[in-house]
């Protein structure tokens, strides 16, 4: 593939200079209004004429970038729980938590638990939504999104920490 690129720039080389090969190949960004206007009536249009389809392909898109970029750059966010994502996904796939339950195969009580909070999802789990999605949100980001929440609670439960300490009967090295 790369050889047949080189191939075609070596041709296009033979005529036009970089600069003339470069403008063929890319929209100006300081284009006419007219040329403006004429692509932003293109997009509309094109926006409006989506399928049901491309439009959830769209917004799947949009929920997995969203979701990588919190997982990546943000610290830890109250309002971007675990379950405060899982029913975002409820709402872009227009499916209820029994729906998504019975697609996924677990119980509904246990699919409530998860998005409350109360529960945590396990690999399996994760495998689950993975391929529910069509493989767009890969399982490795709803494990990583449910381990920030895990390791937020680490961070701050002083209390269940000092209890969990006291139960331990030996300690091999103390600095």
């Amino acid at each position: 593939m790369k050889n047949d690129y080189e191939e075609l720039y070596k041709e296009l080389r033979k005529k036009y200079t970089d600069e003339e090969i470069v403008d063929s190949m890319l929209i100006p960004a300081n284009g006419d209004e007219a040329t403006r206007a004429q692509f932003v009536a293109w997009r509309m249009q094109r926006r409006e004429n989506r399928t049901a389809q491309e439009i959830l392909l769209s917004k799947l898109l949009g929920f997995k970038y969203r979701l990588l970029n919190y997982l990546e750059n943000s610290s830890f966010s109250a309002d971007q729980t675990f379950g405060k994502q899982l029913q975002q996904y409820l709402t872009i796939v227009n499916r209820k938590q029994k729906e998504l339950a019975a697609d996924i195969n677990i119980h509904p009580s246990r699919l409530n638990r998860i998005i409350k909070g109360k529960e945590r999802i396990n690999n399996v789990i994760a495998y689950r939504l993975e391929r529910h999605s069509g493989d767009l949100i890969p399982a490795i980001y709803w494990w990583k999104l449910m381990q920030k929440e895990v390791e937020e609670e680490i961070k701050n439960e002083q209390e269940i920490r000092k209890a969990a300490q006291q139960e331990v009967r030996y300690i091999v090295y103390e600095g």
